[in-house]
């Protein structure tokens, strides 16, 4: 493959003729190293249409260059940067310049202090890998995800693959989650009120960005998903810790100006506890008297291994008060990034709006991959 023409222009300022030009600016190309040694050059028509410039001038300058071994040329294959092309100088490191900028004034929010734990790259190969959220690609059905990413590149769904959805998602995957996903955890949704995110991460941050303000209170558990309080302190509210027990988060501990819970009833993360239905129906009706909106993240609700998993706490809300995020990270991959959020009708259009606002929708590809396969 032949290096791009693009890559090839003539100074306005340059001196001398046409072939003195083109012959410099590829000899310059191959002394900084930009041109590597058996790189094939453009042929002479098209870099002479490229250039603006008639075929024989750039003949005459590939010939020069042929003569002082710069280029070879082969047999109807064309022209190359030659075996014994001058090697691009070796020049010390350049020293790094220091920026002018005072940053500690000129970042008005900070973030990194919230940022996640560091995860080792070769976690895999500890004795006792005790790292969460990451899958066994050994178990994962590699062949069938490939054929679904094929179909998806297909003729048949190559407008839904290309089309800017804008605000909208892949009308399959919504499909999906609604008749198969949803019904497993006992929640009925109609499309509108289900948006897809990139992740269960980004679903709490809409969620956030959409329900908090420096005037309300949000309540999470203690302990909780580190990465929640990091995103609870980007919305400037009040943050609340309650403890959690065996049972998960208490709801007669929440305090009274309570505006937002965040919980995760089936599988509290990091003590794996599971809410009894008890207190589900009780932390339900404590939000319901302080008129406070719950957000319920149905962390790993797969890894049930005693008995089966509980009705998720939406399902047992017939007021709206629950927004529900869930995610595919454990039924798929943690790095396909694709996650949902659940609610009524005017916050997943807020929540619609703000994704919108930053990144449009997930890509639509991989949405539609994600529904094949499903």
């Amino acid at each position: 493959m032949a290096l791009p023409v693009e890559t090839f222009f003539l100074r306005p300022d340059a001196q001398g003729t046409l072939q003195q030009q083109i012959q410099q600016m590829i000899a310059q190309g191959i002394l900084s190293g930009r041109f590597q040694r058996g790189e094939k050059l453009p042929s002479t028509r098209r870099l002479a249409a490229h250039l603006g410039v008639s075929r024989i001038t750039v003949t005459i300058a590939y010939t020069e260059l042929l003569a002082n071994d710069y280029l070879t040329s082969r047999g109807r294959s064309g022209y190359f940067v030659s075996d014994n092309a001058p090697a691009p100088p070796a020049f010390a490191p350049r020293a790094e310049a220091e920026d002018a900028i005072d940053w500690t004034r000129a970042i008005g929010q900070r973030f990194s202090a919230n940022g996640l734990a560091a995860k080792p790259q070769d976690w895999a190969s500890y004795r006792y890998p005790f790292i969460y959220g990451q899958a066994d690609p050994t178990l994962f059905d590699h062949a069938n995800w490939r054929l679904c990413a094929l179909q998806a590149l297909g003729q048949r769904d190559f407008t839904s693959m290309t089309t800017d959805y804008y605000d909208q998602d892949d009308p399959q995957l919504i499909e999906f989650i609604a008749r198969h996903i949803l019904p497993r955890r006992g929640v009925s949704a109609q499309p509108e009120q289900i948006l897809i995110t990139l992740g269960a991460q980004n679903a709490l941050w809409l969620t956030a960005q959409v329900l908090l303000t420096q005037r309300r209170r949000a309540v999470l558990e203690d302990p909780c998903y580190p990465a929640l309080s990091g995103i609870l302190s980007q919305s400037r509210c009040h943050i609340t810790p309650v403890r959690v027990d065996q049972d998960g988060l208490p709801p007669e501990a929440i305090p009274p100006d309570t505006d937002v819970i965040f919980a995760t009833p089936s599988h509290q993360c990091p003590t794996n506890a599971t809410m009894p239905m008890d207190r589900r129906r009780a932390l339900l009706s404590r939000a319901r008297a302080l008129e406070a909106l719950i957000v319920e993240d149905d962390y790993e609700f797969e890894m049930s291994f005693l008995k089966p998993a509980s009705p998720a706490l939406k399902s047992l809300d017939d007021e709206g008060r629950v927004i529900y995020v869930g995610s595919f990270s454990k039924s798929l991959f943690p790095g396909l990034r694709l996650g949902y959020l659940v609610g009524s009708e005017p916050f997943i259009r807020e929540a619609r709006a703000l994704r919108a606002s930053v990144l449009r929708h997930p890509p639509g590809h991989i949405q539609r991959t994600a529904a094949y396969f499903l």
